[in-house]
């Protein structure tokens, strides 16, 4: 085993990996590099009034920045090869205030700890293997039984306006009374039957997605919360829960306008949330926010 993950990895070596695996782009994000972002409305419906304080779950309508993106770091991604696709949304909240939402078409991330995610990073970036190749060495390793079964069950999106979205990790509720609950988010298509179909090529997702919307067909999303029992996996973004598990609509999502910034400049960091929501201790998710930090700290060096 590499040296390096012998121990616990740092962030700043979680971002050397990907910047070894695929380059450095100068001004361009680290991860989920391509993308489009618009402006939105949340419209929530109360039903998560009595399990959190957060002022967007509510029933107050706040305005919102989403931004869909593909998983390759890279700005010229192989779209079809890499079906995982990511959607972030930041509601806007009173007092210039924000939350965050991460999402990926995917129900669980990729590996258990931070240190298996290098590893998968470093495996998927050595040469002269195939694809098919790297695959087999995966099979192989217990820490990443996930991913080629994951992998095997996706296909190339028609839109990014018909995936279902998942947050990957876990948070708690926490209601006026101090009530801890462990919920998963996740954002499911609301849409006209007659709107499946796609406006345009599987290899550019954002023109169609355009299209789309000047077509006049609406493009909203429901906000759903599953929510755990005591014996569910809390702090393992890699494990699902049962599906039977409750499950709650809590809101609608609507895009209304494409931002000309691209959103660029934000930061999706899911860590950063309101009162009324917590972290979980799942170390992927508290992993994230220095590896974000760092990514923009370099990208605004323009390295």
């Amino acid at each position: 085993m590499d040296e390096k993950l012998r121990r616990e990895v740092t962030p700043e070596e979680a971002v050397d990996s990907i910047e070894d695996a695929v380059g450095t782009y100068p001004g361009q994000r680290r991860a989920h590099t391509k993308g489009i972002a618009f402006d939105a409305i949340f419209q929530p419906n109360g039903a998560a009034s009595h399990l959190t304080t957060a002022k967007h779950l509510q029933e107050e309508m706040v305005e919102a920045v989403v931004r869909f993106s593909h998983f390759w770091p890279t700005p010229n991604p192989h779209e079809l090869l890499v079906p995982i696709k990511g959607m972030a949304v930041r509601f806007l909240l009173p007092g210039n205030a924000f939350t965050n939402l991460s999402m990926a078409n995917v129900p669980v991330f990729l590996t258990k700890t931070p240190e298996a995610f290098v590893r998968l990073v470093q495996v998927m970036a050595k040469e002269p293997l195939s694809i098919t190749e790297k695959l087999e060495v995966l099979i192989k390793k217990p820490e990443f039984a996930t991913i080629p079964k994951l992998l095997r069950s996706l296909t190339p999106p028609a839109s990014f306006a018909t995936e279902t979205y998942h947050a990957l990790h876990s948070f708690y509720l926490v209601s006026q009374d101090g009530t801890r609950q462990a919920v998963r988010f996740s954002w499911v298509p609301l849409e006209p039957l007659d709107a499946k179909h796609s406006y345009g090529s599987r290899a550019d997702l954002e023109s169609e997605l355009i299209k789309r919307m000047e077509a006049g067909t609406p493009v909203r999303f429901r906000l759903l919360i599953q929510l755990a029992l005591p014996e569910d996996p809390i702090d393992d973004p890699s494990s699902m829960w049962p599906a039977d598990r409750q499950t709650i609509e809590i809101g609608v999502l609507t895009l209304h306008s494409v931002r000309e910034d691209g959103a660029e400049s934000l930061v999706f960091d899911p860590t950063v949330l309101t009162e009324g929501i917590e972290c979980s201790d799942d170390p992927v998710l508290h992993f994230r926010s220095p590896v974000y930090n760092i990514s923009a700290a370099r990208r605004s060096r323009h390295m």
